[in-house]
């Protein structure tokens, strides 16, 4: 199982349907529907055509994010929405295929079924590191570092895995990063 970081606009504008429809969103609106898409190559073939004037670093770096989304995010894989209307981060398992949908408003067409697990959770309950990789500046991007997955799977659990020395606390034990509480 892979996790996944997915942000939900730029200001957190498509969070709460997002949350409230079971799924995550991508910008790129521009994009036609993407579901017959076979290869990263094609993707940036139809990228450029829609972006002309973007340039070629751009290029590379929007169309792996956009084919992450697209063709290599998998059913159960963990799905990481940083929140922005609120100090809080979503947890869910991908559920299904990239969908192209039009029912959701103008400003959400490309997105993917998510069976939420916990939609609220205090970004003081993860350790600072993983709290770095959820603020990439990226969009989309994979989070593989330090035991991300077991240490996300932990803190679903009620449990912490401290990020020196591995040591677990019991659940119900809050372990505060008070540096961080006070950002939050």
């Amino acid at each position: 199982m892979s996790v996944w970081l997915v942000r939900a606009g730029r200001n957190g504008e498509q969070e709460q349907r997002a949350l409230e429809h079971g799924l995550v969103t991508i910008g790129w609106n521009d994009l036609p529907d993407l579901s017959k898409i076979k290869s990263r190559d094609e993707l940036r073939d139809i990228y450029e055509q829609v972006y002309p004037e973007s340039k070629k670093m751009r290029i590379v770096n929007q169309v792996a994010q956009i084919w992450a989304f697209v063709g290599r995010i998998e059913q159960d894989d963990l799905l990481i929405l940083p929140l922005k209307t609120q100090s809080a981060i979503a947890v869910g398992h991908a559920k299904g295929q990239y969908k192209y949908r039009n029912d959701l408003g103008g400003d959400m067409h490309h997105v993917r079924g998510v069976k939420w697990i916990k939609t609220d959770i205090p970004r003081a309950n993860f350790d600072q590191d993983l709290l770095y990789s959820f603020g990439a500046f990226m969009t989309v991007c994979q989070i593989k570092r330090n035991n991300a997955e077991e240490r996300i799977q932990a803190v679903l659990k009620g449990h912490r895995l401290i990020e020196k020395g591995g040591e677990e606390t019991e659940p119900g034990v809050e372990v505060v990063d008070i540096e961080q509480a006070a950002r939050d």
